[in-house]
């Protein structure tokens, strides 16, 4: 899918500025100075657009010459609602309560179902358990604004940089479905998440058939 055709929606989460960037981007790696030569984005400008798309992941710096990540490269061979979704979701993460109780992910799981019945679990829990890929860091999960209090009292945890147990407070719990004994997001939810966290979620992206692009599309 052409860069072009993604225009209109990520218009609500970039800029005209950044668009052309990654335009740029997706036909080769490039230094600033090979940016400037294209019109009509002024120097100052693309020193710091460049910098805010390499924040959000989408391009990496290698001795001054930017390309497309990784994470870039697949978002902009998905559908247009894909992609938006995807930043939909790590608007949502931004929002995380991390928590440390002690035992790892296995022992925040139980925790977290003496808590409350109403959480569902999300990208890294899920995907081991979908794929027993990558063992987690953490034990994941939505769980709802109203409860998120009581969760956090009742775990007798404390807030952590490290967690073991990371609450995505919502006001409404997202689509699920049973993956043994567990409430786990759609697969079509849970490769949104994994796009949200490209790096780690590779692995797990193809392990569920998601095809990993090998260069940038053509424009």
């Amino acid at each position: 899918m052409e860069i072009r055709s993604l225009s209109h929606l990520l218009s609500h989460v970039i800029d005209e500025e950044g668009m052309f960037i990654l335009w740029l981007l997706a036909r080769g790696s490039k230094t600033v100075a090979m940016m400037e030569r294209e019109p009509p984005i002024p120097k100052t400008t693309i020193y710091r657009k460049v910098r805010e798309l390499e924040e959000r992941g989408w391009v990496l710096n290698e001795k001054g010459e930017y390309g497309l990540s990784e994470r870039g490269r697949v978002l902009l061979r998905l559908k247009a609602a894909s992609v938006v979704g995807a930043f939909y979701v790590e608007t949502l993460y931004a929002r995380a309560v991390k928590i440390s109780v002690g035992g790892g992910w296995r022992e925040a799981l139980k925790v977290l179902g003496r808590c409350t019945e109403n959480f569902v679990l999300t990208y890294e829990t899920v995907a081991y358990l979908r794929t027993g890929f990558q063992t987690p860091s953490a034990t994941f999960a939505y769980v709802l604004d109203e409860e998120l209090g009581k969760v956090i009292q009742c775990s007798g945890g404390r807030r952590a940089g490290m967690a073991d147990l990371v609450l995505i407070p919502v006001r409404e719990l997202p689509m699920s479905e049973e993956v043994g004994e567990f409430r786990v997001v759609t697969l079509e939810r849970l490769k949104l998440e994994l796009l949200t966290w490209l790096g780690r979620g590779v692995l797990d992206l193809a392990a569920l058939g998601e095809k990993i692009p090998e260069r940038a599309p053509e424009v």
